[in-house]
């Protein structure tokens, strides 16, 4: 063999180890009393439910859906109407069901940083430009600036904003 095909062959095995990687079943958790979850019932609501597992029975399942979540200092998603609160599921009509590994950051600064990166470039980059004869080099002369400044301001943003980190889950038969 030559080495052109030796390089191809040791490409074509290191490159098929990493399929083999993420091709791994992800780790599934599981629910209990307390925990925060995440349900997609389709047959029932076409969005999913979140909030506290109140009680887990054989064939259903409670909800509180009313589980105080805060974002910089504010709480999030009161329910108004206490009857609805408590929301009653059977699990055979829940399709997919998640539990909360708690907050995250990263998704949320990345996302943050990407729209604040876009929408400064567009500002800064339409408001430098002149008001007579503008051109497209006018806006891409301020648009650099503005993408920098947005980014920090959106990656800040998201960052303190945060998101959750939702695994898969599996409920107990």
């Amino acid at each position: 063999m030559t080495l052109k095909r030796w390089s191809v062959v040791v490409v074509a095995v290191l490159l098929g180890g990493s399929d083999a990687r993420a091709q791994q079943v992800a780790p599934v958790a599981s629910v209990s009393i307390g925990s925060r979850v995440r349900v997609l019932a389709p047959t029932i609501r076409r969005d999913r439910f979140t909030g506290r597992v109140d009680s887990l029975e054989a064939g259903e399942m409670v909800l509180d859906t009313a589980g105080v979540r805060r974002r910089l200092g504010f709480e999030m998603g009161p329910v108004l109407v206490e009857q609805y609160r408590r929301v009653r599921l059977r699990t055979a009509a829940v399709e997919r069901i998640e539990v909360s590994a708690g907050r995250t950051t990263r998704s949320a600064t990345l996302k943050g940083a990407i729209i604040g990166g876009l929408i400064g470039a567009a500002l800064i980059g339409f408001g430098q430009a002149p008001e007579v004869n503008p051109s497209f080099q006018d806006f891409l002369d301020g648009a650099p600036k503005g993408f920098i400044g947005g980014v920090i301001v959106g990656g800040a943003v998201g960052y303190a904003l945060g998101g959750e980190k939702w695994v898969p889950a599996e409920l107990p038969r």
